[in-house]
C-alpha cells in the first residue's frame, strides 16, 4: 500500500476512534439525563395540583425533565408567557449540551466515504504505476494493488455508517426529550396559571 493510501487509512482510523468516543460520551449523557425519567409520573403530580410534591420531585431528580420543571416553577409568575420563556431558556441551554459532538458524527457520516474514496483513487494511481513498470507478472501485482486500494473505501464506509446511525439515534432521543419537556410545561401552565 502506498504512502498516500496509508495516510488516508491512518486518518480514517483516528476519525473512527473520535466517532466512537463521541458515541460513548453521548450515550452516558443521555442515559443519566433522559434515561429513567417517566413523563407520566410528572404529569400525574401536576394534575393533582400538589406543587410542593412537584418541587420536591424536581429537586431530588437530576434529570433533564426535572430541570425543565424547576425552570417552570422558578418563573416570575405562573402566567403562560413567563413560564414559557423560563422553560425555553432552559431548553436552549440544555440543547447546546446535548448536541455536543453530534455535528461531528453528522460530518463523519457524510464525509468518511469520500475520504476512503480518496484513498482508493490514490491506490489505483499506484496500481497503474506498478503496471507501467512491471512486465510478465504485472497483472497479479496490479490486482493486489487494486484490492489494497479498495480497502480504503470499505473502511470509509465502516466509519460513516455507525456515525450516521448514532447521529440519527441521539437526534431522535433529543427531539423526544424536548417534546416531553414542552408537554409537561404546557400541562403545568394550563393547571397553574388558572389556579386549579
Amino acid at each position: 500500500m502506498g504512502f498516500g493510501a496509508r495516510g488516508v487509512m491512518l486518518i480514517l482510523f483516528l476519525l473512527s476512534i473520535w466517532s466512537v468516543a463521541i458515541m460513548f460520551d453521548r450515550k452516558r449523557t443521555f442515559k443519566v439525563q433522559i434515561g429513567n425519567v417517566k413523563p407520566d409520573e410528572v404529569k400525574k403530580i401536576i394534575q393533582s395540583n400538589n406543587w410542593d410534591l412537584l418541587k420536591s420531585w424536581a429537586e431530588n431528580n437530576p434529570s433533564f425533565l426535572a430541570g425543565a420543571v424547576l425552570a417552570a416553577l422558578g418563573a416570575e409568575s405562573r402566567e403562560g408567557d413567563s413560564v414559557d420563556r423560563a422553560v425555553q431558556s432552559y431548553l436552549a441551554d440544555q440543547k447546546i449540551k446535548f448536541e455536543r459532538g453530534l455535528n461531528v458524527l453528522a460530518t463523519l457520516g457524510s464525509n468518511a466515504p469520500f475520504i476512503g474514496l480518496f484513498g482508493t483513487v490514490l491506490g489505483i494511481i499506484q496500481s497503474f504505476g506498478v503496471l507501467s513498470t512491471q512486465q510478465g507478472s504485472a497483472m497479479s501485482a496490479m490486482m493486489l494493488s487494486l484490492a489494497e486500494a479498495l480497502i480504503s473505501t470499505a473502511i470509509g464506509l465502516f466509519v460513516a455508517i455507525p456515525a450516521v446511525v448514532a447521529y440519527n439515534y441521539f437526534g431522535q432521543r433529543l427531539r423526544n426529550a424536548f417534546l416531553e419537556a414542552q408537554s409537561v410545561r404546557d400541562l403545568y401552565v394550563s393547571r397553574a396559571a388558572h389556579g386549579k
